[in-house]
């Protein structure tokens, strides 16, 4: 197996530099069993007219910030050429590519300029997991990993190095002379079983990431994985599918370990910041809380963000998340609409226990954010404003807002399927740069104009919404008004 060697892709969207906890643990798992390993990153090509973060600061949802300030810009070299090299200096036995929905096409470029190498690939991630028939499909691609990829992964690993049979790995699907081979999907892994995440694999500029308007060098670390709710909105209600036969997808790492691992990459990395991979961080036993609190004050006392459910935030946990230095939390309100939470998105909870928490929090410093969506299919501009109204009576720190895509794995992309929105086949595209559905009821148009200004619906007075509404036109007045207000939301509420 040490001759053996494993080239993996990152294929990530311009400039999201937040590391990805996931190929650094496969990374690991990989390298433990004597396979040596390399990452092709895309995060520093140029890929994409903007970045996520550059749509989010110019919709008001962040603080402006600049990587150029740290000398880092996107390469102008073209990123094809920048694999081939990589391929052709590394010379490895199989690729793996990870990717999302978003990023699908770009790793298809990728793969199929290696064709000619007749190196064996393999795709792996959310978009692999839910779309496994049309990723097959692809003329660069030879399998797909369909679920979690760290024993499938290192499985087919030593199957090839072996010259063994490669087509009955559990999680993996093959394509052989005119035939794919379809298997099941293994139990969820252990995740105290799985070794800690290898950094090394990331150029170092992958730790620099925006927080709260400053860039630091920022660790994310597994808390969980999966989520304990269903929300038709989300892909974890397709991980709950796939995994209900196989013993249920959602699991805990045990506090122990996470903080081992925390604090040990703490002080090889020089950690200034630390995000915390929980789908919703408070729903869970108040001990398990109580004991992170005293394990993270005793061996990191950095500053933290975690997103978290309104019906998970009480008292007691909140003064835990103050007492240990938790410096930001998002809170998922999604829809001020009740009859779109309770009959559209699956999230049945009323205003009072989401302005409630919200009232938690505001009695500490931490910085709060409302994660909002729009664009769901049966909304329409006046559901919108049902949202604008609640986050007026919440008065989050900071307003965020996302379209809803319609990813493959969450429960509403067949419903956007059937209703024409999308074909089976498309690509929902980034929440931060646009709309991906054009509905009858919410023109792509409007939805992009009310996402921009809708912050400025939430801020400021009543009185001035007419003046406001004129700044949703992409016309030469609107854009005009609109950066009038954009100067001045951000002086009073984002110095």
């Amino acid at each position: 197996m040490r001759d053996f060697r494993v080239l993996l892709i990152n294929c990530n969207t311009m400039l999201d530099t937040l590391i990805t906890a996931g190929i650094g643990i496969l990374s690991s798992c990989l390298q433990q069993n004597g396979i040596e390993v390399r990452l092709f990153d895309t995060t520093f090509y140029r890929t994409a007219e903007r970045t996520g973060d550059e749509a989010r600061a110019y919709a008001l949802q962040v603080k402006k910030t600049d990587f150029k300030d740290l000398g880092i810009v996107p390469e102008e070299r073209d990123v094809i050429d920048g694999f081939l090299d990589a391929v052709d200096q590394f010379r490895p036995d199989l690729i793996g590519l990870s990717c999302i929905e978003v990023t699908f096409p770009l790793g298809m470029r990728l793969l199929d300029a290696v064709r000619h190498a007749g190196i064996p690939t393999i795709v792996g991630g959310p978009y692999a997991t839910f779309a496994p028939d049309i990723v097959i499909r692809r003329p660069g691609v030879d399998m797909v990993c369909v679920g979690e990829g760290e024993g499938a992964l290192v499985d087919l690993c030593k199957r090839l190095a072996d010259g063994g049979d490669v087509t009955a790995i559990p999680n993996v699907w093959v394509k052989r002379d005119g035939k794919i081979f379809k298997n099941a999907v293994r139990p969820a892994v252990d995740l105290d079983t799985l070794p800690q995440q290898n950094w090394d694999v990331y150029d170092k500029r992958r730790f620099w990431k925006p927080m709260g308007g400053r860039i630091a060098v920022t660790g994310t670390f597994e808390m969980n994985r999966g989520c304990p709710y269903t929300c038709s909105f989300c892909i974890n209600s397709g991980f709950d599918a796939i995994y209900g036969a196989a013993g249920g997808y959602y699991r805990e790492k045990s506090i122990d370990r996470l903080i081992d691992e925390m604090a040990a990459k703490k002080e090889r990395y020089d950690l200034a910041y630390v995000y915390l991979v929980a789908e919703s961080f408070l729903t869970t036993p108040i001990k398990r809380i109580e004991r992170f609190g005293r394990l993270y004050r005793e061996k990191m006392g950095l500053p933290f963000w975690v997103e978290v459910r309104p019906e998970s935030v009480t008292k007691e946990k909140v003064a835990i998340l103050t007492e240990i230095g938790c410096e930001g939390i998002s809170v998922g309100v999604e829809s001020g609409n009740l009859w779109l939470r309770k009959n559209v998105l699956g999230r049945n909870i009323v205003d009072k226990t989401i302005i409630r928490a919200f009232e938690l929090l505001h009695e500490t410093k931490i910085r709060i954010s409302a994660n909002n969506m729009i664009g769901f299919p049966h909304e329409t501009r006046a559901m919108i404003f049902d949202t604008i109204e609640l986050n007026r009576i919440l008065q989050p720190h900071g307003v965020m807002v996302s379209f809803f895509s319609p990813y493959k794995g969450c429960t509403l992309r067949r419903t956007c399927e059937e209703a024409g929105f999308i074909a089976p086949d498309g690509i929902a595209g980034d929440y931060r740069l646009g709309p991906a559905m054009d509905m009858p009821q919410l023109r792509a148009r409007d939805l992009a104009g009310i996402h921009r200004a809708f912050p400025l619906y939430v801020k400021f007075p009543r009185e001035e919404w007419d003046e406001i509404r004129r700044c949703e036109a992409d016309t030469d007045e609107g854009n005009r008004l609109f950066a009038a207000y954009a100067d001045r939301y951000v002086r009073q509420f984002m110095s």
